[in-house]
């Protein structure tokens, strides 16, 4: 379908809608894209993204801002209880992601997405399962509306098999990378090859 503009759309959608035939079935996709998207830039407002002051992370906050309006991909390497899992999420959404299509943030355990969600959700003042909600196996509290959705590896892997340009995604946040598991491996991988295409 031509004619489609890509900032009022969701990520997602305008890539499924770009090659669709014109018909009341289209028409009305866009309208409930278009809809999705005003909700969540509503969500987005308000969300309290404020940093945790006296954080390491926090203090970096800047460079590290201005490293993902600049960039396509971030390392942020720092010690432990520096911030980076808390803090990174917030400031994608202050650079604008997660709007158009959600961020994804890994985990390499299912009990530490859970925690780091009901973590993040506290501290912008969100309900777990709305605008910051996580994904495991057997277990979903996150929605069409969530902008940040904290997931085990494994399961954005499996998400490959059915969006494998990750559509529906703004950005992915790989938290311990360092702990090189088989699952880390092939999602670096396999994101190295989509920032190619």
């Amino acid at each position: 379908m031509s004619g489609l503009d890509r900032n009022t759309l969701m990520r997602r959608d305008y890539f499924a809608l770009r090659g669709a035939k014109p018909g009341s079935a289209t028409t009305a996709r866009v309208t409930a894209a278009q809809t999705l998207l005003t909700q969540r830039q509503r969500s987005a407002q308000q969300l309290d993204l404020t940093p945790i002051a006296g954080l390491p992370v926090s203090e970096a906050a800047t460079q590290i801002k201005s490293a993902i309006a600049e960039h396509p991909v971030v390392i942020v390497a720092g010690e432990t209880g520096s911030g980076k899992t808390t803090q990174l999420p917030k400031f994608c959404l202050q650079s604008g992601l997660g709007i158009a299509g959600a961020i994804a943030h890994t985990q390499p355990r299912r009990i530490a997405a859970r925690t780091v969600a009901q973590r993040i959700a506290q501290e912008v003042g969100a309900e777990l399962g709305e605008a910051v909600g996580y994904s495991v196996r057997f277990a979903d509290r996150s929605n069409p509306q969530s902008l940040l959705r904290v997931m085990t590896d494994g399961l954005l892997l499996t998400e490959i098999r059915k969006d494998r340009y990750l559509n529906a995604y703004d950005a992915v946040i790989v938290d311990e990378a360092h702990e090189r598991s088989l699952n880390i491996d092939f999602l670096l991988g396999y994101l190295r090859r989509l920032l190619a295409q």
